[in-house]
């Protein structure tokens, strides 16, 4: 873990050393002035919509690629009717603002404004601007890219605090590639190295490739795990379980856990931990199974397992309360000394059959 980024402990320090924005219903703060480099695209109402987030807050995880219409309209949505959504992203533009204002419903449920802002340095997420419009939505989707950029920007700032904040009042919170990435429990973050492959981190755990940075925001749902994205269209198996190995081997986590969520498919979790999943891949949920060893020595392949891996396609259930899981596991050890690492044919394939399972921890 990164020395420079312990973000729980800079959450704290952003509530000491800044006076967050008042937002009341009663005597609604007027919007600031924009600060003049800051990028910033609106659609619809300017103005804040009070909205009841009493059926907050919710989490929306998408795994990049084209995104889940019926996750954003049907999921999340209805927690916020008619609130105001906020997309932050540290690279592109207004790309979401007619698709999530206009293109997925009308009525109630329609968004009230769709803002978004582009960050292009760390010193434009203390601006009073940025806090209030995070202090005001209803709702916050951070846009794939760089996650790296987004620790770097983010992290120990009025960002971090206000999303922490809007978690607690009940919004919805979410993100799609990068902006999945920092929503773990840990974070992979290649600040300045090449994106780890598969291959090569089975190989060496050690490799440098592999980097790791603190919670972005304490959600109950993802402490101990690390998230993934384009997960079997980039064969990301190998590196999510090489992660897992080396949280547990260097003592971060002591029983990680891994969401990989493939591109084109969403996991939403509600207010209650019950997560359900859209779209047309498939959301990979991962524990050690009692009895794992660890083999995770610098310069030498990965030997892990066994680990209990849940494949769950459309409609399928997981609840982060009780552990019940809608589909079987499979079980897989790696041996990154044999040709092929991995004990099962593939490690992506669903186990067939309905019956309920359910995941614990040691």
């Amino acid at each position: 873990m990164k020395n420079k980024r312990t973000p729980m402990f800079l959450a704290i320090v952003c509530l000491v050393g800044f006076t967050q924005t008042a937002v009341s219903e009663d005597t609604p703060v007027p919007r600031p002035e924009q600060p003049g480099n800051l990028s910033v695209w609106i659609t619809g109402d300017p103005d804040d919509a009070v909205v009841d987030l009493s059926n907050g807050p919710a989490l929306l995880l998408m795994g990049g690629s084209s995104e889940v219409d019926a996750a954003f309209r049907d999921q999340a949505f209805p927690i916020l009717p008619g609130g105001d959504i906020v997309v932050i992203r540290a690279s592109g533009s207004d790309g979401y603002n007619n698709y999530l204002y206009s293109q997925l419903t009308t009525g109630p449920n329609q968004p009230n404004s769709v803002e978004t802002i582009r960050f292009a340095r760390r010193n434009q997420s203390n601006s009073d601007y940025v806090e209030w419009v995070l202090n005001t939505a209803e709702m916050i989707w951070m846009a794939g890219g760089d996650q790296s950029r987004y620790v770097n920007y983010w992290y120990g700032t009025r960002v971090q605090t206000a999303m922490q904040a809007a978690w607690d009042r009940g919004a919805v919170i979410g993100g799609t590639s990068a902006g999945l990435a920092v929503l773990g429990g840990v974070v992979y973050d290649p600040d300045g190295v090449s994106a780890a492959q598969s291959d090569t981190v089975l190989q060496d755990p050690y490799d440098s490739s592999i980097q790791f940075s603190g919670p972005f925001i304490d959600i109950p749902w993802m402490e101990g795990i690390i998230t993934d994205s384009h997960f079997a269209e980039r064969d990301r198996m190998g590196r999510t379980l090489t992660f897992m190995a080396r949280l547990a081997a260097d003592g971060v986590v002591e029983a990680p856990r891994a969401i990989a969520i493939d591109e084109r498919t969403s996991l939403f979790i509600d207010k209650d931990g019950l997560g359900t999943v859209l779209g047309q891949g498939a959301v990979y949920f991962m524990v050690e199974a009692p009895n794992v060893t660890r083999t995770v020595v610098a310069g030498t392949p990965l030997e892990y397992g066994p680990i209990r891996r849940w494949r769950l396609e459309a409609g399928d259930t997981i609840n982060f309360t009780t552990g019940r899981i809608s589909v079987q596991p499979m079980i897989i050890n790696v041996d990154a000394n044999e040709s092929w690492p991995y004990s099962v044919d593939d490690p992506y394939a669903r186990v067939e059959g309905s019956t309920e399972s359910v995941w614990t921890l040691y």
